[in-house]
């Protein structure tokens, strides 16, 4: 969305309660993207100016701000973001953001009940006990895997009107999850509840796995997924899959997902079906990795088997 005004951009502004004053316009212009996972909310932002932004998070969620423009400074509270850093907002915490020149940003919105929990991370009522604003130490690996995750999310959901209520979207937003709760400092939920479950056979993993993959024909499976099902750590699953199928999960339910869409694609009219559609609808949100795969395995791009399936 491009913003007519410095006064729009404000009110575009999502996931906080705040008050933002406009400082060194170089270029009067403003603009601000959203894109609304299942349950977590990006932002992009780009500042023709400098800015300052007072105010609070919301409540019952974690609010991770990344700075984009390395020529700008950006703080926190007093403290300096340096380049590869987060600014981390807990629930209802107060914070004052301050860029000084033209910038970018981005941002994400993530439900407490989302982040690995140790005790409990949702703000407690008590008065005394006060959520923060931190900013994390630099990590170019963590900030590279966000800002490259973020950057496929938007020019996915821009390319593709149905991306938001895809399976896509899901998927994405378990890839953004690993990050954030890394970021955060938390490990991923699922690993506090793989504590004592009971050993399966391989041969019962694998007749529980497939029994899934039946009912769940044509559409995307997670490694995740089977886990529950199943019942089992990640790493047994796993085993269990090269024992059986010579492959891994992810590898094998990869090649699930390319052999799906093949098929759709084979079977489509070229006319009446897109190719981003088909993708998001089996959960491809990474449109280019994915069609690197597909011409690996396939020996032609999606687009080609789309437009030779009526031969």
């Amino acid at each position: 969305m491009q913003a007519r005004s410095y006064r729009d951009f404000a009110g575009a502004v999502r996931d906080v309660d705040c008050v933002m004053l406009l400082q060194n316009p170089k270029r009067r212009i403003w603009t601000i993207s959203h894109v609304y996972l299942p349950e977590i909310h990006v932002q992009l932002g780009r500042l023709g100016s400098g800015n300052i932004v007072e105010g609070q998070s919301w409540s019952k969620g974690y609010l991770l701000y990344l700075p984009l423009t390395d020529a700008c400074a950006y703080s926190a509270n007093g403290t300096v973001i340096d380049k590869d850093a987060f600014m981390i907002l807990e629930s209802g915490c107060e914070f004052c953001v301050s860029t000084k020149d033209e910038h970018d940003w981005c941002s994400i919105f993530i439900p407490s009940h989302k982040l690995a929990r140790s005790g409990d991370l949702v703000a407690s009522s008590s008065d005394s006990e006060k959520m923060t604003c931190r900013v994390s130490r630099a990590n170019r690996q963590l900030a590279n895997q966000f800002r490259a995750i973020v950057g496929q999310i938007m020019t996915t959901a821009a390319n593709c009107s149905q991306f938001e209520p895809s399976s896509a979207a899901k998927n994405a937003e378990a890839e953004l999850l690993k990050v954030a709760s890394s970021i955060v400092g938390k490990p991923p939920a699922n690993e506090f509840h793989q504590q004592g479950r009971p050993k399966l056979a391989r041969p019962e993993i694998i007749r529980i796995s497939e029994e899934q993959l039946r009912e769940r024909e044509g559409k995307h499976v997670t490694v995740e997924e089977l886990v529950v099902a199943a019942d089992v750590f990640e790493r047994t699953l796993h085993t269990a899959f090269n024992d059986y199928f010579g492959v891994g999960p992810v590898r094998y339910l990869q090649l699930r997902q390319l052999h799906q869409i093949h098929r759709v694609l084979r079977a489509a009219n070229p006319e009446a079906v897109s190719i981003g559609e088909v993708l998001v609808g089996h959960g491809v949100w990474e449109f280019s990795r994915f069609s690197a795969r597909y011409r690996q395995l396939f020996g032609e791009l999606p687009s080609e088997t789309l437009h030779t399936s009526r031969r």
